[in-house]
Formats: structure tokens, sequence, C-alpha cells
């Protein structure tokens, strides 16, 4: 065995001759206690952004499509160059939609506001599980020529919409194309009526920003069916989504670009990882105070065994060797109270989901109670690894100080 390896495993396990724990074994299993505390935290703080993030993809994937396809230029996709067909013959395919978005004014009971209008065709509905987020009303769109909306809570509470109301309808005001009349300047809108059938809450992004409405009623507002803003395409769980991508970029050729879901919410997702990486860091920084412990334990345990250093010199111990004994002191320290904190921590994680011990505070519009935990084992790798360079770091100094000591 490994001469330093096997008196530092001693030094870690010594006690007193008495049966007890001497001061520097106490503060060593102090310092090992700080380190399972940190590695805790750190697995359950970074498992619980990982819950949150897999909750709001979760919740987005209802209402955004697996991949959108989007002009390279300009706003608008001419509905004939796009290979639909060849898209629909695909067998990874469950969906496909064409979609219009454009920005309206709209007026309810005396009251009006500003959304973004999002008019979608008959396979919407089909391939966009929305059921779970209704809140009022019903999700329907159309039925024989008669046309529905579909709100966001947020704009339904700007505006008043209630669902069972049936007096009153929504005004949609949409910007027509070509040249404007100034001396008639709400001419330049197209101006039809709805009425708001359902009430849906996905999240507050969404909530507070669209409408949807038939795709043909677009079109007859605006005079308009040559032209979508994008094409909205759903693929079958279990699918290789970046063999899919491929595929797809293929077939479309260069003049479109493919945003996937994460980069449909690119500056949402984004947000979320920087939260998470501060608040990693934040956490490491402290235990990094913490763990300036193990550097005073373990120096007052180079200073208890000068002497045995000595002896073991004199035996021809060099000064490498010696250093080594506390480095590996160190990591013993570091090693054995980080797995201790991450088996703490998956108990913890473990519990939240089973349990719900930590309620989560709503106003009533969120689908958990609790806070969602989700434990990751690329974390659980980088806490255990932080954890190992932070033994090696604390136990620098204590082990340069046993190296001067042989070395005299």
């Amino acid at each position: 065995m490994n001469l330093p390896f096997k008196i530092a495993s001693r030094y870690f396990f010594s006690r007193k001759k008495s049966g007890g724990y001497n001061a520097i074994s106490l503060i060593s299993y102090i310092s090992l206690l700080g380190y399972a505390v940190g590695a805790a935290a750190l697995l359950i703080v970074l498992s619980v952004f990982n819950g949150f993030e897999g909750l709001f993809t979760k919740m987005y994937s209802n209402f955004d499509a697996d991949f959108q396809v989007l002009p390279k230029t300009g706003k608008n996709i001419l509905i004939k160059d796009i290979p639909i067909n060849k898209i629909a013959e695909k067998s990874w395919l469950k969906g496909v939609s064409a979609v219009w978005e454009e920005n309206a004014l709209l007026r309810y009971n005396g009251k009006q506001t500003i959304a973004t209008i999002k008019g979608v065709d008959q396979n919407y509905l089909k391939t966009n599980p929305l059921d779970s987020h209704l809140l009022r009303g019903a999700l329907m769109l159309q039925s024989g020529d008669t046309s529905f909306a579909i709100i966001g809570q947020g704009i339904a509470y700007q505006l008043g919409v209630d669902p069972d109301d049936q007096f009153h309808y929504l005004g949609v005001y949409l910007p027509k194309k070509g040249d404007i009349d100034m001396l008639n300047p709400e001419g330049a809108f197209a101006h039809g009526l709805v009425f708001p059938v359902g009430v849906i809450g996905v999240q507050e992004e969404v909530d507070n920003k669209y409408v949807l409405l038939p795709l043909n009623y677009i079109f007859n507002q605006i005079g308009d069916s040559t032209h979508i803003s994008m094409l909205e395409i759903r693929v079958q769980e279990g699918e290789d989504i970046s063999a899919i991508r491929a595929d797809l970029t293929a077939l479309l050729g260069p003049n479109y670009t493919l945003k996937n879901r994460f980069e449909q919410r690119e500056s949402f997702f984004k947000v979320m990882q920087s939260e998470k990486s501060i608040s990693y860091f934040i956490l490491v920084f402290i235990l990094l105070i913490a763990a300036f412990n193990t550097i005073g334990s373990l120096y007052m345990l180079v200073i208890e065994k000068k002497r045995d250093l000595s002896v073991l010199s004199t035996l021809g111990l060099n000064p490498n060797k010696a250093a080594q004994i506390f480095i590996y002191q160190g990591l013993y320290i570091a090693i054995v109270g980080g797995l201790l904190g991450l088996v703490i921590g998956y108990g913890i994680c473990w519990g939240q989901q089973e349990y719900s011990w930590v309620a989560l505070q709503s106003n009533g519009s969120t689908m958990i109670s609790a806070y969602p935990v989700q434990v990751k084992f690329y974390d659980t790798i980088k806490v255990f690894f932080t954890l190992l360079g932070m033994g090696v770091i604390t136990s620098l100094y204590p082990a340069w100080k046993a190296r001067e000591i042989v070395k005299e």
C-alpha cells in the first residue's frame, strides 16, 4: 500500500489511547460535516433549478412546437414554396400546422389592448395538447362558418373576458397590407368580431401575449391566403431530434431558418441557466469559506505530528511523501464529507418528489403546489469534483508546511 496514504488513513481515524477523540480529530470531523452540508446544499439547489426548468419546458411544450420553420429574410413565407407534402410523408411526423402571427388591437366590452394574434389551421388543436391548460370555456376555433377565439388568461384579465357571456364579442383589428389613406386611418385595419369561447393558462409570457384564431378567418380578414408567418412541426415521442433537424434542413434548403423548442424561448432558458450558474458559484464561494476550517485542522495536525515527521524522515521519508500525507488527509475529509452530503441531498430530493415537503406559494394559476426537483447525474459529478478540488486546495498549505519540516 502507498505509505503516505496509509499514514493519512491512520491520522484520519486516530483516537486517544483512552478511547475518545482528540481536539484535532474533532475539528476534522467538523470540517467533514461542513463538506457534507455544502454538498447537500449544492445538489438540492441545482436539482430545484432543474425541476423548474423541466416544469417550464413541459408547460411550453404544450404550446410550442418541436420545430418552427421561419423565413431567412422577411416576415412571411409563400405557402406554395414549402414542401409540406414531403414533410407529411415522414414517419417521425406527429403533426404540421401553418401559422400566421401579427400584432392586433383587441376590444371587448369597452376595454382594449394590444395582443399577438396567432392564426392556426385545423391541425393545431389536434397536435397541441392544450386541454390541461384550459381554465374556462372550451377549446374550439371553428364550427361550420363560425369562428371562435381562445385567449390567454393575462389578455382575458385585461379585457374582462367571460366565455359564458353570450352578449359581448371580441373585436379584432388587423393591419391591412398596401398603402394607407391618411384621411381614413380606420381603413388601414381589417375589423372583425369573434366570440371568445375559451381561456387558457400556459405560462405568463404566453398568457399575456397570445390569442388563438382560425387561420381561415385571418385570411378572410387580411385578404391574403398565399402567405403564412411560419410552419410548426411536431414529432413523435422518442424520436432523435438532431437527426430530424438534419433531415428538415436538407429538405427545406437554405431559404429557411429552423428553430427547436429551446431556440424559440432562447432568452428565457438562457436566464434560467444564468441563474443556476450564479447560484452555484455563490454556494461554492460560501462553501470555500467554510472549507478553510480544513486548513486550520490540517495545520494543527502537522504541528501535532511534527515529532512523527522527524522520525519518519530519519527512516527515509522524503519531503514530497510527507506533503502527500496531508494532501491525502484533506482529500479524505472532502471525499467522505462529499459522499455523505450527496447521500443526504439525494434523500431530501427524493422526499420532496414523493411527499412535497416544501410547499410553493402560488396565486392559484400554477399547476404545481410544491417545489419541483430533478436530480441529474451531471450535477452530481460536478458537485463531487468541486468538493474534491476544494480538498486539494485546502490541503496545499499544510502539505507545504509538512514538507518544510521534513526538509529541516
